[in-house]
């Protein structure tokens, strides 16, 4: 009998602007609609929020066009539901800074973890079909390969619950990609952590329900799952029971794209602006980051999803496996989202990068809209971020509001503490200042940049967002900084 789904309570080239694309205003009161919908446009454009602002003056509005430049991104493509459904979207900026193609509703995206919300649908169409259960051990479904399971007291057997809500127990390992020059690996040989695949054999750490850590290995497992008991290739199935359905005609899951869609795609660039050697790399591991997609087919993916929750219908998924992958089921994670908020405030989101792209998604069911924003650089998701402050500003939503920082003074003998010179590389030093009550950092070729103190040994910056905090050896003297922007942490040594 088919199992029910178990619900749980709870840029370089920025004088581009792309052509926007309006799309569901026909009929009655359409050029109101259209006017509205452009006026909210230039809203999310020129009013990109920071993270912070200080206390006793008021968040600063910035234009998208400028931010691109300042992070260093070439292109950004969003594209926004209302009402479920795609409403508009736009590109901005070039597909690669050495070549003019501008981002168009239609360039392609490496959309890397993106994939892991539209696997845990075909993951769910199966339970239904009854050819899977969510409560039951892997192993009893797995052919070409079998979990490892703990030799730990009380542990139990994985199941495809686990899987879904990053629970089963496996690393937090992030697969890098290979080159487009070198042999891929197969999923067996991901699998068993077997050459040409450049990871050890994928098994689990601790007991299965334990802990919730992000894996992309569980999501490897689960391609494997799905595969065996459907006995057919993860990609083809997502094309016949969602990509098409979902009128997804942009959207591929594969390690490289086929040679009629590389004409669209956008290329990878780094943190410094340049681009990806191979303009890409390649991530075999399908289930957990092979996606490549749109912005806007990614949102008729969520809207698509939000009205079959609401039970208005979808072709690809079903009103029960909607709610379950829209409703917590283990701390904040649903099936396939992080799930946040209460009430009529819920909202799930979820991110996707890989080496030169960072996407994110970010939607709220009882408003029925949500945004995609797609960048080519990896300096992508602090600019994301500050997108999703502008929507939130021009649609009000809650949430995702800049957040006011007092300002506080520091005895003078506890900044000069901190004054030297920082070594994160040979080439690549930290020169710290103070003045009044602020510390001036400057890094090795870049400009100086106010650290405004939030602790005796923590500072954070503005623009961009930066936190910093001083670490001491047993003696009480500075050893070193650490560094934090979003996840990214780096090690200062403190060397005069």
């Amino acid at each position: 009998m088919p199992e029910k789904m178990g619900l749980r309570k709870k840029c370089l080239c920025p004088h581009f602007w792309g052509i926007i694309i309006v799309l569901g205003l026909m009929g009655a009161g359409c050029e109101t609609q259209t006017s509205l919908v452009k006026k909210r446009i230039k809203s999310i454009e020129n009013g990109l929020l920071r993270a912070v602002y200080l206390k006793g003056q008021k968040p600063e509005k910035l234009r998208l066009e400028d931010r691109m430049v300042f992070y260093r991104v070439p292109g950004v493509c969003l594209a926004f539901i209302d009402n479920d459904v795609l409403s508009w979207t736009k590109g901005y900026g070039y597909r690669d800074s050495k070549e003019d193609g501008p981002v168009t509703a239609e360039t392609i995206f490496q959309a890397g973890a993106f994939s892991q919300p539209i696997v845990a649908a075909l993951a769910l169409s199966l339970v239904e079909e009854g050819k899977l259960a969510l409560d039951r051990d892997l192993n009893e479904y797995l052919k070409s390969w079998k979990v490892s399971h703990l030799e730990i007291s009380g542990s139990r057997p994985i199941t495809l619950r686990d899987l879904l809500l990053h629970r089963a127990g496996f690393s937090n390992w992030v697969f890098p990609g290979y080159s487009r020059k070198e042999p891929l690996p197969s999923l067996s040989q991901i699998l068993r952590g077997e050459k040409p695949a450049i990871n050890t054999p994928l098994m689990p750490l601790d007991k299965p329900g334990t802990v919730i850590r992000t894996s992309e290995s569980g999501y490897v497992v689960l391609q494997q799952l799905i595969e065996d008991v459907s006995g057919r290739p993860l990609s083809e199935l997502a094309r016949e029971r969602i990509f098409i359905p979902a009128r997804m005609r942009n959207t591929y899951l594969a390690a490289e794209l086929p040679p009629e869609a590389r004409a669209s795609a956008a290329s990878g660039h780094q943190r410094d602006g340049s681009l990806y050697p191979e303009k890409w790399r390649l991530y075999p591991e399908l289930g957990a980051k092979g996606l490549w997609t749109t912005a806007a087919d990614m949102a008729s993916f969520i809207g698509d999803l939000m009205a079959a929750a609401r039970g208005d219908g979808s072709k690809f998924i079903s009103p029960e496996a909607a709610r379950a992958m829209l409703t917590t089921q283990a701390g904040s994670r649903g099936f396939g989202f992080i799930i946040e908020g209460s009430g009529d405030d819920v909202y799930f989101h979820w991110e996707g990068r890989t080496a030169g792209f960072a996407c994110a998604l970010l939607a709220f069911p009882a408003k029925k809209q949500g945004i995609v924003v797609m960048t080519n650089s990896d300096n992508g998701q602090i600019l994301i971020d500050e997108i999703f402050r502008a929507t939130a500003a021009a649609y009000n939503w809650p949430h995702f509001k800049p957040v006011e920082r007092p300002l506080y003074r520091l005895d003078p003998a506890v900044y000069e503490q901190y004054v030297g010179r920082y070594e994160i590389s040979p080439d690549y030093i930290l020169e710290i200042k103070y003045e009044d009550y602020y510390l001036i950092i400057q890094p090795t070729g870049q400009a100086p940049t106010k650290f405004y103190v939030e602790s005796e040994t923590v500072f954070f910056s503005i623009d961009p967002f930066i936190r910093i905090q001083f670490r001491r050896d047993e003696h009480g003297r500075v050893t070193h900084l650490i560094l934090w922007q979003q996840d990214f942490e780096q090690v200062a040594k403190k060397i005069s």
